[in-house]
């Protein structure tokens, strides 16, 4: 976007989201990360969610021109009204923020604010919260154009960006091809996986595929150790083949552990008690040690779903617990361990992060999370570093089953955005 239109644009928006949105701008090379994944930016928003035509997915994909649609929902413990609104920003395959088109170039429909209606407090809820949701796109707003989206919500009252949410738009042209092998560049059925991939972008007739088409490789939804933009090995006429890419080596890691909690009453799996301690439920999960081997366990690769088996609608009458997590580990003093996966949106986040409890000798951490099933992982990261790491906690085993998604971006020579012309979603299931 030229100097004028950016500057056209920031105009458009409410003083404190400007500030907001040029702060982000300038924190950009430390948080590249939360660009990329769903964020929820105050202790009172829990439960952030996009399901793609009512189901749950890692990286909510709708296809230009279909009737896909995305459900985004959320819940805000409380229940004072709140307007929140919405607006819609189109960004490049690195998740900025596309700076060279405008907002009727993506958009369709008359607003580019847009409030959300639909609300719904809890009921026979310990805590109280109220539930919003809206559904994308819809009737006020759509969009034109394929590319990677974020959804800010804003609380209109202050100005404040609440919460963000990411999708895809992809228009299919290219073919792509992969397959994960475990006798690596650099390991032999050991503690790695190795994608090969080949795109195919005849259709697109590039006229400089090394400049104009870009991959993005991501395990499951760990954006802090996606491959983005790895150099290609070659190409040949028909195609493009990333066969020995160190970028797409990945730490083979680990089945997901897991807990299920959907009634009040009952621990189910991985809980080893509920109780009431005023003012919350209490869920105490086992006490869990780093695992050294391998064993399969069927897994969602860190998904959740939120669902009480004592309610009828789970959106609203589900309950919140106070949930607790224990690790039996050494005690280290150049990182920390977290909570990992969907229920902390793929994010580091400090109230997700484990304290060492001298007294106990264990890892400790609670989070408020809402009744129903999940996924997560104990991922280590170092101090000063911005990926976590599978092995001193979960290990790296070649027979781990893993979801990866793989994205073609094409930016053609003097194109305005970066398309996502195709996108291929495969679980490497290695025979058990």
């Amino acid at each position: 976007m030229t100097d004028r239109s950016a500057s056209g644009l920031l105009r458009s928006l409410r003083p404190t989201l400007r500030v907001a949105l040029l702060l982000a701008a300038l924190l950009l090379p430390f948080c590249q990360s939360l660009a990329q994944t769903n964020h929820i930016r105050t202790d009172r928003i829990h439960s952030l969610r996009v399901l793609q035509d009512g189901q749950v997915v890692t990286h909510p994909c709708l296809e230009l021109g279909t009737g896909g649609h995305l459900s985004i929902s959320f819940d805000d413990l409380t229940k004072e009204y709140h307007r929140y609104i919405y607006r819609v920003e189109h960004c490049d395959f690195d998740w900025q923020p596309s700076t060279r088109i405008f907002d009727t170039d993506y958009l369709v429909g008359t607003q580019t604010e847009c409030p959300i209606d639909d609300y719904h407090e809890s009921l026979n809820t310990t805590v109280d919260y109220t539930h919003y949701w809206f559904d994308f796109p819809n009737s006020r707003i759509g969009v034109k154009l394929s590319g990677n989206y974020q959804i800010h919500i804003i609380d209109d009252d202050s100005g404040d960006e609440v919460a963000s949410v990411c999708f895809r738009v992809v228009e299919p042209a290219v073919g792509i091809s992969a397959n994960v092998v475990t006798n690596t560049d650099i390991d032999f059925n050991s503690a790695h996986q190795q994608l090969r991939v080949a795109v195919s972008p005849q259709p697109l007739s590039p006229r400089d595929p090394r400049r104009e088409i870009r991959l993005v490789a991501i395990q499951n939804g760990r954006y802090d150790i996606a491959a983005v933009n790895p150099a290609p090995d070659y190409y040949t006429p028909s195609d493009i083949r990333w066969e020995h890419s160190q970028q797409l080596i990945f730490p083979a890691g680990n089945e997901f552990r897991k807990f299920e909690m959907t009634n009040l009453r009952t621990g189910l799996i991985g809980v080893e008690s509920i109780k009431w301690f005023a003012p919350y439920y209490h869920a105490t999960l086992f006490t869990t040690e780093p695992r050294h081997n391998y064993v399969y366990d069927q897994d969602q690769d860190g998904r959740y779903y939120i669902n009480s088996t004592e309610r009828t609608d789970d959106d609203y009458e589900a309950d919140y617990l106070l949930v607790h997590f224990s690790l039996q580990a050494p005690p280290q003093t150049n990182g920390h361990y977290y909570i990992y996966g969907g229920l902390s949106n793929w994010n580091y986040v400090p109230s997700y992060r484990l304290a060492y409890n001298a007294q106990s000798q264990l890892y400790e951490g609670t989070a408020l999370l809402k009744e129903g099933y999940y996924n997560y992982l104990y991922l280590f990261r170092p101090d000063g570093v911005a990926s976590g790491q599978t092995e001193p906690a979960e290990g790296n085993h070649y027979q781990a089953e893993n979801e990866y998604t793989l994205l073609v971006y094409y930016t053609p020579i003097g194109g305005r955005y970066d398309r996502l012309v195709g996108m291929k979603t495969f679980t490497f299931s290695p025979q058990h």
